[in-house]
């Protein structure tokens, strides 16, 4: 396999489809493809094809039909590089040589070649550590663009690397560059540069334009050192999976059957909106209608099939990896359901009269002249009317709008990472709230066990206290039966009474606990009150 023809099959089915094909994992293949310095589509190619807008396709610098391999792993790769700086090779690959003496001399080609490179561009490649400057407002970033330093930019590497730099799209720098009269390099440019060919560079225009402008950075391009901030929570494995899905992402076609679910709430939609019409035209009582389902009062008619494209796309790459649709469009992504919010702005026109406003003028002037009561029509100033930009919003708290640079479709791949963001943030919140409360549970549960043990505790202390009265009693009687028996006169009823004394004695008494013929077995642990002997009333039945 030639570098052309691995560059020929990149540009027409992406970086993720040839790695797909021959079976390779998509970082040891983006690796490779890097290594032999073959460009690849930039981020939102794709998006823009589906659109039919026009794209920018880089051009394969020399040596083009250099023979080259591919290895499916990164020890193969490392270790062909230690022989001789190349990678390794595709599963049968036609003509692919076997020995590695075949390539060497095609490799010095191309070292040779790049050295030529290097050399032609080192007058006008210069490195710029500094990030672009930006500024913070209303919750978003903002770009800094400087007329002189942006031209001197275009002119030291292709847009689409300046494109980066400032996290836009390049058709965003076209139109600053534009804006501010800046010229750019013309097609071919770079080609002509890597080839070694003369090249040359426009001047920037005099003074008398602006010489700074700012731009919503829209974050559409998808940078590795700013992907490693993302996804952390999967494996290295799903995040490139991910990544690479979302660098590709498209609209399907307009002539495309929509996913079942899009289809049945499209139907939903439209049967809702056509009774609130009805109502409205009938004058019907609108609040007896059934709620709203979702976009059929946050969007247009005109906007709806956009909405349900924008869905379709992005359930058409999820659902693969195991994700799925809710009947009222939700997402569910890895176990979670992620809601999306859509918004459709409105412009504020002020109100030209119709014909039915003119009819009731023309009544209310002529109950005017008759009657003294007559009430002016409520005729609206204004009109708010869709406009056709919308507003995307994941879980309450990413927002994607339409801008006058960029419309939402470009950022699907945004969308696609955020999803799982948000999916994951629902994760840790709802595990966050089972351990908030568990832990409440927990607290409640050794509360209520204290609260058992202190009442308990309580419960034993005044038995305690209760026993001891009993005892204390049964002590008191007993001091006074010695007393009685220490008198002299004790004779037979005394010595009866004595005898009946003591059984009260050891009835009162906790230790003894005598049962009584009467009264009884006393509940000693009792409160006194409880205790209290009384007597029995007289029953008049």
């Amino acid at each position: 396999m030639t570098r052309k023809e691995l560059y020929d099959e990149i540009w027409e089915k992406s970086v993720s489809g040839v790695a797909k094909k021959y079976g390779i994992p998509y970082a040891i293949f983006m690796k490779q493809v890097k290594l032999l310095n073959i460009p690849i589509p930039p981020p939102g190619y794709w998006t823009k094809i589906s659109f039919g807008k026009s794209v920018l396709k880089i051009d394969l610098p020399e040596p083009i039909h250099e023979v080259i391999t591919i290895y499916k792993t990164a020890e193969q790769i490392n270790n062909t590089r230690n022989k001789n700086g190349k990678a390794g090779s595709l599963p049968d690959a036609p003509n692919t040589p076997s020995n590695g003496d075949e390539h060497t001399p095609l490799e010095e080609t191309r070292q040779n070649s790049n050295s030529n490179l290097k050399e032609s561009e080192s007058n006008l490649l210069v490195e710029h550590p500094k990030e672009p400057e930006t500024f913070e407002r209303y919750g978003q970033t903002y770009n800094v663009y400087n007329r002189e330093t942006l031209y001197n930019e275009v002119w030291e590497r292709p847009v689409i690397e300046v494109a980066k730099r400032y996290k836009v799209s390049d058709v965003t720098i076209h139109k600053v560059c534009k804006s501010m009269n800046i010229p750019t390099p013309p097609a071919g440019f770079w080609a002509k540069l890597r080839a070694g060919k003369p090249v040359t560079k426009m001047p920037l225009p005099g003074a008398r334009l602006l010489s700074k402008k700012t731009g919503l950075r829209t974050g559409t391009t998808y940078d590795s050192n700013n992907e490693g901030e993302k996804l952390g929570f999967l494996s290295t494995e799903d995040r490139d999976v991910i990544f690479s899905i979302a660098s590709q992402i498209s609209l399907p076609e307009e002539k495309k059957k929509m996913h079942p679910k899009i289809i049945a709430h499209r139907k939903k939609t439209v049967e809702w909106i056509k009774e609130r019409e009805k109502r409205k035209k009938s004058g019907w009582n609108m609040r007896a209608m059934e709620a709203a389902p979702f976009l059929a009062d946050t969007v247009s008619e005109e906007t709806l099939p956009r909405v349900f494209l924008i869905f379709d796309a992005l359930i058409s790459v999820l659902e693969p990896l195991g994700c799925s649709l809710t009947d009222d469009l939700k997402f569910v992504v890895n176990g979670e359901k992620v809601a999306i919010t859509i918004k459709e702005a409105k412009d504020k026109n002020e109100h030209v009269l119709t014909k039915e406003d003119n009819i009731k003028l023309l009544k209310y002037e002529d109950e005017k002249r008759r009657y003294s009561w007559a009430s002016k029509p409520n005729i609206p100033k204004y009109d708010h009317v869709y406009n056709g930009r919308i507003s995307m919003m994941i879980n309450r708290n990413k927002w994607f709008r339409d801008t006058k640079t960029s419309v939402v479709e470009e950022r699907l791949g945004d969308v696609l990472i955020e999803l799982y963001e948000a999916a994951d943030t629902i994760r840790r919140d709802h595990e966050a709230y089972l351990e908030a409360q568990r832990k409440r549970h927990e607290e409640e549960r050794l509360e209520e066990e204290r609260k058992v043990r202190y009442n308990n505790e309580v419960d034993r202390t005044i038995a305690l206290t209760n026993l001891a009265d009993d005892f204390d009693t049964a002590m008191k009687i007993r001091r006074y039966i010695a007393m009685v028996e220490s008198a002299d006169n004790v004779d037979e009823d005394m010595k009866d009474w004595i005898e009946w004394a003591k059984a009260k004695a050891d009835w009162y008494d906790p230790v003894v606990a005598k049962e009584d013929e009467l009264l009884g077995t006393r509940k000693h642990k009792e409160d006194i009150d409880k205790k209290k002997l009384r007597k029995e009333e007289g029953r008049w039945w």
